[in-house]
């Protein structure tokens, strides 16, 4: 058998992170794997004002921060997909090209953003669909695009983009945000200077444009018209789900294909744990995810101890 780890984290996030950090200061050899890139969600925000010890920091700056910790701690990171994993005694986890074995798993999956399920959507990803504007905004300077949301990350993307855009429009399906108190501010600040203008009770039916986004068509639910808006680019910000089908059949996840966890961030498979967007938590936040990456990487430790191989 090749070499085995005490514990390997599928996931580099907020969560896999720190749950890597606390494992390896107990003394465990901890293996993690990444299918993208360092940060997962967090990586993504422009602007972070709620995590302690900052005023304020971009999410990318934050994660390298906490990646270097890692990695000077000596904690082994390689990127691949994990295709599978499975139980046992021991514990084997499969990418394309290596198969690792472990005394004990930490699910660190985060989660993925949704589409609006419209029939162009896939075919205009990259050709004026994005659901990052962070990753994406800067194709878009002194152009009109839209958002679509109405959340804390429909409100960061509009007001992060109506300093790049020539104008925002906000599309909201309901009769206003969700968001926090001061990104509504915030909102208003921009509209006050005619960056963005919101739209509510309104939902994107058609995403129209055959090579590129050209236009959207919208309803108005309130008072049933229809009408068109002539876009360069659209940023969909209407949640996110966890990518767990993969898992099926090995750990429990709840109707939403949420990882079911216990206290201790044990799933029902002894020596498989899960932390942070990917389980059935009751905040998504980064506070919440690194507080379980540790949890989980402390019980974790505790359950590898008791894996003897000679």
């Amino acid at each position: 058998m090749d070499k085995l780890y005490d514990i390997i984290v599928i996931g580099e996030g907020m969560a896999g992170m720190t749950a890597a950090i606390y494992a390896r200061r107990a003394g465990a050899d901890v293996l993690v794997l990444e299918k993208g890139a360092v940060g997962g969600q967090a990586a993504l925000t422009y602007d972070i004002g709620n995590y302690p010890g900052f005023k304020s920091v971009s999410g990318i700056e934050l994660v390298t921060t906490i990646q270097q910790q890692v990695l000077t701690l000596g904690v082994e990171i390689r990127y691949a997909k994990v295709l599978s994993i499975e139980d046992g005694y021991l514990k084997t986890v499969k990418t394309k090209d290596t198969t690792y074995h472990c005394k004990a798993i930490i699910l660190c999956l985060g989660a993925s953003p949704r589409n609006l399920g419209l029939p162009n959507e896939e075919k205009l990803i990259g050709r004026g669909i994005s659901y990052c504007a962070v990753c994406d905004g800067a194709f878009y300077r002194g152009k009109n695009v839209a958002v679509v949301g109405r959340g804390n990350a429909a409100a960061e993307d509009a007001t992060y983009l109506a300093h790049i855009a020539n104008k925002v429009h906000l599309i909201v399906r309901s009769d206003g945000m969700k968001a926090q108190e001061f990104l509504i501010d915030r909102i208003q600040d921009e509209i006050k200077k005619d960056k963005i203008e919101i739209h509510t009770n309104c939902e994107v039916t058609e995403i129209i444009g055959d090579n590129k986004v050209e236009a959207v068509r919208l309803h108005n639910k309130k008072t049933n018209q229809d009408s068109q808006i002539q876009i360069d680019g659209i940023f969909i910000a209407v949640g996110h789900y966890a990518d767990t089908e993969w898992l099926k059949g090995i750990v429990e996840t709840d109707k939403d294909g949420y990882i079911k966890v216990d206290k201790h961030k044990r799933t029902n498979v002894d020596g498989i744990y899960a932390a942070g967007d990917c389980t059935n938590t009751v905040l998504r936040q980064l506070v919440t995810a690194t507080a379980d990456g540790a949890i989980a990487a402390t019980h974790a430790y505790e359950y590898a101890k008791t894996i003897k191989v000679e």
